[in-house]
């Protein structure tokens, strides 16, 4: 019997204190960021200033003191949870080499699909959390699911549990996205990754 989570089981509190980088602005990432800002997690965006949705996000920033735009770099240096939205044939490269070099300890690092772990090509380091955060929809209806007091149905899955509190945090973001309105499924990045 597979459990499903709703926000009843989820505390979004988890994630008070902490700063969420989504690193791109694109389909899943405005709906991410957005969402998660308007939930009352403090959001960086981590975006090129010559980026096409630059504008957008500024434009979105301009109304909600808790997003803010970062270059990459710095997003990651200053994130707590840093969320790769950027396309899976880019993820591993500027995860290499933007990323990896601000990681700390005890960072959590979030995919919204199990390709670049499950594959290898992004091999993170031993003291960080690795989840997963899944929307089963495209990220315009992610945002306007949530704008309607609704939400996306979400897979949730932990790769790396350094923390002991990974799930936790899963299940608070998939939260603070408006999954735990629709339900929230556990699985793995391996069947994630063969599934989709």
């Amino acid at each position: 019997m597979i459990k499903k989570y709703y926000d009843s089981d989820c505390n979004l509190s988890v994630l008070d204190g902490k700063t969420v980088a989504v690193i791109g602005f694109g389909s899943q990432g405005h709906a991410h960021s957005e969402n998660l800002a308007e939930s009352g997690v403090n959001v960086i965006v981590g975006l090129r200033k010559d980026s096409g949705h630059y504008a957008k996000a500024a434009a979105f920033a301009a109304d909600h003191p808790n997003f803010r735009i970062m270059e990459v770099e710095d997003a990651a240096e200053a994130a707590d949870i840093v969320m790769m939205l950027v396309p899976d044939e880019i993820a591993a490269d500027i995860y290499n080499k933007q990323i990896a070099p601000h990681m700390k300890e005890g960072n959590v690092l979030c995919f919204a699909h199990g390709f670049n772990i499950h594959f290898n090509l992004v091999q993170p380091q031993k003291d960080i959390d690795v989840i997963m955060i899944a929307p089963k929809g495209p990220g315009h209806t992610v945002r306007s699911q949530y704008v309607e007091g609704k939400g996306v149905p979400s897979l949730i899955a932990v790769y790396q549990d350094y923390s002991g509190r990974a799930k936790d945090i899963a299940l608070a973001y998939a939260s603070g996205i408006g999954a735990g309105r629709a339900g929230i499924l556990e699985t793995s990045f391996r069947e994630e990754t063969e599934t989709d």
